[in-house]
């Protein structure tokens, strides 16, 4: 009876033993390795806290800047202040609301495409009635993929587009009303930049209206559809920021005098809409160019275009000869003889113009945005 209560004994002593071996290597293998990476990340925080609380030299001559009470504060300060002065830009970029070309339109594809053709339709009539020229084949004003194929319309973007018609129609009519009566212009195109078209296009917040856009990859635009004769694809220079600034792009090509663009761009400029001129090209016209422009003009332009005023015309002509050495005037005589044969320096002839102009909006930032501040 003893000796089987001496073998119980020591069984029992043999388990709690081996029990005891068992948990010393477990929290050898598995608790104390964790414990000690535990204990590696704490002391690897309290050493950065250290440091930024000792401060970082970035500067010999200056003390360290440190993660103090003072510099928090002084940090969200300049936070504050640059969210201000971002508001601030937003608002000057987008302009007074009674200066900015909006769309109201809520309808569907089919109602924007019947708004286009109409649009189209009155601009080519307003062209007619100013004896503004236009090209043989009809121009469309940027809606050329929708004009010749009756029954299409936009499929995307429909108060984007919307808004590009708008600031056609508001393009068309500084143009015409910024020619002199009596000079020749021809109207070949105001071409727009086709974003409906665009992959990953999609609406952004612009100016609080949710009439912007965005493209999801910076490649997005090479993949859109072919662009007819009055769309471009935007490339090179661009005024938008990804996340600030959007835009859309436009080209105005006409033909006619220089004074014709000179007013044309202090209207834009004065208008303080929110328009940039990125690029004015100017060159001479093709033949087939001033057939079109002398259509129906009373004499031919182009052949001898008269002088421009202060440049060798009539009204103000450069007369070198008629001033002696020693600075006495020569006879009358001499002196006529010697302005008839007075050079035309510039001549004011018609050339072709191509204005490159974004109409600009920002982009407002999403609720989220912007980090601890915004919370």
């Amino acid at each position: 009876m003893a000796s089987s209560k001496n073998i119980q004994f020591y069984t029992g002593i043999g388990f709690l033993g081996s029990l005891f071996v068992f948990l010393l290597g477990y929290a050898g293998l598995v608790v104390y390795p964790a414990y000690s990476d535990a204990s590696k990340v704490l002391l690897k925080v309290d050493s950065s806290m250290a440091t930024l609380k000792a401060g970082a030299k970035f500067d010999s001559a200056k003390p360290a800047i440190s993660l103090t009470d003072e510099n928090v504060t002084a940090a969200q300060s300049d936070l504050t202040a640059l969210k201000a002065q971002q508001d601030a830009l937003r608002v000057a970029i987008a302009g007074e609301p009674e200066n900015q070309i909006d769309s109201k339109f809520a309808g569907i594809a089919n109602e924007l495409g019947t708004q286009i053709s109409e649009s189209v339709s009155r601009w080519r009539r307003e062209a007619a009635a100013k004896d503004v020229r236009l090209p043989r084949d009809e121009i469309c004003f940027g809606f050329r993929r929708y004009i010749r194929n009756p029954g299409t319309q936009p499929p995307r973007l429909l108060k984007e587009v919307d808004r590009q018609r708008q600031i056609i129609g508001w393009l068309f009519t500084a143009l015409v009303e910024s020619r002199s009566t009596g000079t020749p212009l021809l109207l070949q195109s105001i071409d727009r930049e086709p974003i409906e078209t665009y992959p990953g296009a999609s609406s952004v917040s612009g100016d609080g209206q949710g009439q912007g856009f965005s493209v999801d990859t910076p490649d997005a635009a090479t993949l859109a559809s072919k662009p007819q004769p009055d769309e471009f694809i935007l490339s090179g220079h661009s005024f938008r920021r990804p996340g600030l600034v959007g835009s859309f792009a436009f080209r105005v090509r006409f033909a006619g005098k220089t004074d014709t663009l000179r007013v044309f761009l202090n209207t834009v400029q004065s208008s303080r809409k929110p328009f940039v001129v990125s690029a004015v090209e100017i060159s001479v016209p093709s033949q087939e160019v001033m057939r079109e422009i002398n259509e129906g003009s009373a004499r031919p332009l182009g052949g001898s275009p008269a002088a421009t005023p202060g440049f060798g015309g009539p009204s103000a002509s450069v007369n070198f000869g008629a001033i002696a050495p020693g600075g006495t005037v020569n006879s009358a005589t001499e002196a006529t003889d010697k302005r008839a044969e007075r050079v035309v320096v510039v001549k004011d002839a018609v050339s072709e113009y191509t204005v490159h102009l974004e109409y600009i909006f920002p982009v407002a930032v999403p609720a989220n945005a912007g980090g601890p501040a915004s919370k």
